[in-house]
């Protein structure tokens, strides 16, 4: 099955008194990169969350927001007394500088962000373990409808590629059918530029210029590069249905690919009317292969 990598997914899961949400985002990237915003005083569940995730996907970067709604008798608050002697001395230089009126209020103080907070030490045995089993139910939720919809959409960018692998087997088709005369129309080519440029030598060498002409014409053929190009393609169309990582294996099967069409394209550049037909159809293929790379970077 191939999965994309872009998609979204959201859970909420609801335990006495506790409510969580967990929405989950994900986009393109070459390995797995995980983030978690979550409010302080859950930071200790961050893992639970983060384990769930690495285990369901391999590629991609994902980004988890968790919202955490949790009604508690007897709640301790952590004051940061640091934070409103620090504020309060910052207050009374200013003062000291600049002609300020005012004092410091209570209201002022409540307003500072991170000034009071509910110590996630306070938390006993028993709602640990409840917040950490919402979490996971929550967070499990997200990542189901987040794989259905990488499914969904490594289902539709399958259907892209697939039109874009036809269009390449057709021009390669082209160029084996222009390439059957290919090394008599390079040997006449040869031949008779050698005649326009140096006709005495010509003359002179007879029919070891004809053997010369046929062996370069021969080491320039592209019957290699095209068997080699079909194979790709075999292989390439066999890592659809892989189940890991496919993404990355066809991006480096795509290199190949473009290096034999880079080949092929320097083989037949002087060839006249053969090697334009030749060239236009390798030209093609170059084409579809970067459109591929570009689907591809999307697949896990």
């Amino acid at each position: 099955m191939i999965y994309s990598m872009t998609g979204f997914g959201s859970g909420r899961a609801e335990a006495p008194n506790l409510s969580v949400l967990v929405e989950i985002k994900s986009v393109n990237h070459r390995y797995l990169d995980i983030h978690i915003k979550i409010p302080g005083e859950y930071q200790n569940f961050e893992n639970v969350i983060r384990q769930k995730i690495s285990t369901a996907f391999k590629r991609g970067r994902l980004d988890a927001f968790v919202r955490i709604e949790y009604k508690r008798e007897n709640i301790k608050l952590d004051v940061n007394e640091q934070l409103i002697r620090a504020y309060v001395n910052m207050l009374s230089e200013l003062k000291a500088a600049y002609p300020i009126q005012g004092e410091v209020t209570l209201d002022m103080l409540t307003r500072l962000p991170g000034l009071i907070g509910v110590p996630a030490t306070d938390l006993s045995a028993e709602e640990n373990d409840l917040i950490a089993q919402t979490i996971r139910e929550a967070t499990s939720t997200a990542l189901a409808q987040l794989k259905q919809m990488r499914i969904a959409e490594g289902q539709s960018l399958i259907k892209d590629i697939d039109r874009r692998l036809s269009s390449i087997h057709r021009h390669l088709e082209t160029i084996l059918a222009h390439s059957k005369d290919f090394i008599e129309h390079y040997r006449r080519q040869l031949i008779a530029r050698v005649s326009e440029l140096a006709p005495q030598l010509v003359a002179d060498s007879g029919h070891r210029l004809e053997t010369e002409a046929l062996l370069y014409a021969e080491r320039s053929d592209i019957a290699e590069e095209t068997t080699r190009l079909r194979s790709h393609l075999d292989q390439f169309a066999g890592l659809k249905n892989l189940e890991d990582e496919a993404g990355k294996r066809m991006d480096f099967i795509l290199q190949e690919m473009n290096r034999e069409v880079t080949t092929i394209l320097s083989k037949t550049s002087g060839l006249n009317e053969l090697g334009a037909n030749i060239g236009q159809a390798a030209i093609e293929i170059k084409v579809e292969i970067e459109k591929l790379r570009e689907q591809v970077q999307n697949l896990e």
